[in-house]
């Protein structure tokens, strides 16, 4: 039985251990409970930790952050908020925010007090009117969609436009009927869809289509749109065999699956730029890093969950013919033996890295990951070229400007 030592006197300490009659496998530790955990892998000055464990939130499906920076977790028939009140870095209790929905929340986003959820009839908002971080009966129905399976629906998110953005996989059904604006970038969408619900969910568009099975994405700084899909495992080994991939999403692009062997050729123009591929795997949570807590490497790069070999990618990008190039790093393994089975990630107000395990029944957890290594100065590189065309610029500008300044 795991205990929390946050809620244990020195007194009660020693009672526990003189009463023990088998050996103590983890010491308990009085000063903190924030303690690197052995069971992950992570680069030279991050440290991971356990934030919560199977007794608060049993197999986690997805994750996010509340409009009060906490960290949020949903799983079969419950969303609950995980709260650390003694700010140790581990979360001791939750407050039961819903009781539903009964499929699991495969996707959340907190509009203040209420959520915006995918499950059950599809797309729902639970209300929190009173406050008291506990939903306010049934919740509204705004999209109707198959939820529950696992290539079902997905994500949601706010875009930065102020639009709602919604991921479902190819099994969700999606077709010309969802589509009630007059602009949407596909007409007819075909398997895995990204929909765009306007501000007051009344009018829908398919932004892009032809996803296998993508189960989130992340907006980057400059608003534009990433997922990652999954592999067509059916055709590994095979000349069309298609792997895991991170893709840019533009509008109007098919990624390009089929629910047979055939697949629409990467050089079809509507294909969306893919930014990196992983083969074989299980694509989950996606995320943005937008804050300052990593190192200048990581910030603005994204971070995409791989459930099947237990992994985090770290994908630092930049500009590259009208998109983006990476160069991927294997950020978060899993140990020995230890089963690490990542569902969702989400970046705190903290700037920390938070990544919740669960799936299919299992264990589940989330894990808090920040750096504590060196902070370094940044310098400015004085051999970019961007650097060097400002140089130039000032400099043949500079003649210009004394010859105005000396004018009669």
């Amino acid at each position: 039985m795991p205990f929390s030592d946050s809620c244990i006197t020195g007194q009660r300490l020693i009672l526990l251990l003189v009463c023990l009659t088998g050996p103590v496998f983890a010491p308990l530790n009085t000063t903190s409970a924030a303690e690197a955990f052995s069971g992950l892998k992570v680069p030279e000055g991050f440290r991971a930790t356990l934030y919560a464990d199977d007794d608060l939130a049993h197999d986690i499906y997805s994750m996010t952050i509340d409009s009060q920076g906490r960290v949020v977790v949903s799983g079969p028939g419950y969303v609950r908020i995980l709260i650390d009140a003694d700010g140790d870095g581990v979360a001791e209790s939750f407050q039961q925010y819903a009781d539903g929905p009964a499929t699991g929340a495969q996707g959340m986003y907190f509009l203040g007090r209420d959520l915006l959820c995918t499950g059950d009839a599809g797309l729902i908002r639970y209300r929190d009117e009173n406050a008291d971080d506990r939903a306010d009966g049934k919740p509204d129905v705004f999209l109707r969609t198959r939820t529950g399976g696992e290539h079902n629906t997905h994500s949601i998110q706010r875009g930065p436009d102020g639009y709602w953005y919604l991921l479902l996989g190819n099994t969700a059904g999606i077709n010309e009927k969802y589509i009630t604006g007059r602009t949407s970038p596909v007409k007819k969408p075909y398997a895995g869809t990204l929909m765009r619900l306007s501000p007051d969910l009344t009018q829908g568009e398919v932004i892009a289509d032809g996803f296998r099975n993508a189960y989130d994405f992340a907006f980057n700084p400059n608003g534009d749109v990433f997922t990652y899909d999954s592999d067509g495992e059916r055709d590994i080994s095979l000349p069309w065999y298609r792997p895991t991939r991170v893709f840019h999403v533009l509008p109007g692009s098919n990624a390009g699956w089929r629910s047979r062997s055939w697949k629409r050729p990467d050089s079809f123009l509507d294909m969306p730029p893919a930014i990196a591929a992983f083969h074989r795997g299980s694509p989950t949570g996606v995320s943005c890093y937008q804050q300052r807590q990593f190192p200048q490497e990581y910030q603005g790069a994204l971070f995409v969950a791989d459930w099947t070999f237990g992994r985090v990618h770290a994908i630092p990008m930049r500009y590259y013919q009208g998109s983006y190039a990476s160069d991927p790093i294997d950020f978060i393994t899993g140990v020995g033996q230890f089963g690490f089975a990542p569902t969702d990630l989400a970046v705190g107000p903290d700037g920390c890295l938070y990544v919740s395990v669960g799936g299919r029944g299992t264990r589940g957890s989330v894990f808090k990951i920040e750096y504590i290594g060196p902070i370094e100065a940044q310098k400015p590189d004085l051999t970019s070229a961007e650097v060097a065309e400002n140089t130039i610029q000032e400099t043949e500008t500079l003649p210009a400007l004394d010859a105005c300044l000396s004018a009669p």
